[in-house]
C-alpha cells in the first residue's frame, strides 16, 4: 500500500468582479476497489451562501456551490490522504473480444459505457482503427494494451492545439493532443466495437526527473480510461498518454462517460468579464 498526500487548488480570477456565481464542483476522489480516502477537505473562497455536498448518476462526489456576493476570485483547494493498493498484474483477460462485447450488452451497470457519445462517437477511420487491433478472436487485454501503446506511440503530446470540445475522432486524425484527446480517441475507438469504456478524471503522481515531471499530464488534472473486461477481471485502467496499465501511481477523482460528465469545475456567473484560470496540482507520497 502506498499513502499520497494531495493538494489541487483552481483559482479563477476576473477581471470586474462576479457578482452572483454557482459552481459545479467534482473535485473530491471517490473510493473505489484499491483506493481509500482517509481524508479530505474542499475549502471555498470566498465562503459560499449554500453549498451542496451529493454524489452525481455515476456516484461521483459532486459540491454544489452558490455565490451571491460580488468577488473578483473563486478558489476551490482539496486537501486529501489517499490509500492506494495496487491491482494485480493481469497479462491476459481469457476471453476473445467478441465474448466481452456480448456480455456487456446484456450487463446492466456496464452497457452503457458502450455507447458512443458527443465527443466519442465514430466514423470510418475510428472503425478501421479499432479493428486493427481487434482481429477476430483477439484477446481482450492484449488487444486493448496493443490498442493503448500505438496510441501513445503516434500521438503527440501538445497542450493548446486542441480544446476541450475537440471529439475523439478528431484526435485520432490530428494525432496531437493532451491526455483528455488520447482517451478520447481510446474512447471511440473501443466503442465503435461496442466494448465498454469509462472516461477517468483524476491524478497522477509528481515526479521530477532532471528538473521535469517524468509523465506527461503530472501536476494537472490527468485523464485515462477504464476498460470492462469481463466478470473475471472486472474494470481494468489504461493510461494512453503514459503509456501505461495504471497500476499505483494514479489517483481516481471521478469517472464517466467522457469529459462532460466529470468536469471539475463548471458553473454559471454574473459578471466578470474575462477570467483567468489557474490550477496547481501535487500528488506525492506522504511523509512516514
Amino acid at each position: 500500500m502506498i499513502r499520497y498526500r494531495l493538494t489541487h487548488r483552481t483559482t479563477y480570477t476576473y477581471q470586474t468582479p462576479a457578482i452572483r456565481a454557482r459552481h459545479f464542483l467534482h473535485l473530491l476522489p471517490r473510493v473505489r476497489p484499491g483506493q481509500a480516502l482517509a481524508a479530505s477537505s474542499l475549502a471555498i473562497e470566498p465562503a459560499p451562501s449554500n453549498r451542496w455536498d451529493e454524489l452525481d448518476y455515476f456516484g461521483n462526489h459532486i459540491t454544489s456551490v452558490e455565490l451571491d456576493r460580488p468577488h473578483d476570485e473563486f478558489v476551490a483547494t482539496l486537501e486529501a490522504a489517499i490509500e492506494l493498493t495496487p491491482p494485480h498484474p493481469i497479462a491476459h483477460a481469457g476471453l476473445p473480444w467478441e465474448a466481452v462485447a456480448a456480455a456487456a450488452a446484456s450487463t446492466a451497470d456496464v452497457a452503457e459505457f458502450r455507447l458512443p457519445t458527443k465527443l466519442t462517437g465514430t466514423d470510418e477511420a475510428v472503425l478501421s482503427y479499432a479493428r486493427s487491433h481487434f482481429t477476430p478472436g483477439a484477446d481482450m487485454m492484449a488487444a486493448t494494451t496493443a490498442m493503448m501503446r500505438d496510441l501513445y506511440a503516434r500521438f503527440r503530446y501538445r497542450p493548446g492545439s486542441t480544446t476541450t470540445t475537440t471529439t475523439g475522432p478528431a484526435a485520432l486524425a490530428r494525432r496531437e493532443g493532451v491526455c483528455q484527446d488520447y482517451s478520447h480517441a481510446m474512447l471511440a475507438s473501443l466503442r465503435a466495437l461496442k466494448l465498454p469504456a469509462r472516461y477517468i478524471s483524476g491524478y497522477l503522481r509528481s515526479q521530477i526527473v532532471g528538473g521535469e515531471t517524468a509523465y506527461s499530464g503530472a501536476e494537472q488534472t490527468h485523464a485515462w480510461v477504464s476498460v470492462w473486461l469481463g466478470w473475471r477481471h472486472g474494470w481494468v485502467d489504461f493510461d494512453p498518454t503514459n503509456d501505461l496499465i495504471v497500476s499505483d501511481e494514479h489517483v481516481t477523482l471521478a469517472w464517466g462517460r467522457d469529459f462532460t460528465d466529470v468536469s471539475p469545475t463548471c458553473g454559471i456567473i454574473l459578471g466578470g468579464r474575462r477570467h483567468t484560470l489557474k490550477v496547481s496540482v501535487v500528488l506525492a507520497p506522504a511523509e512516514p
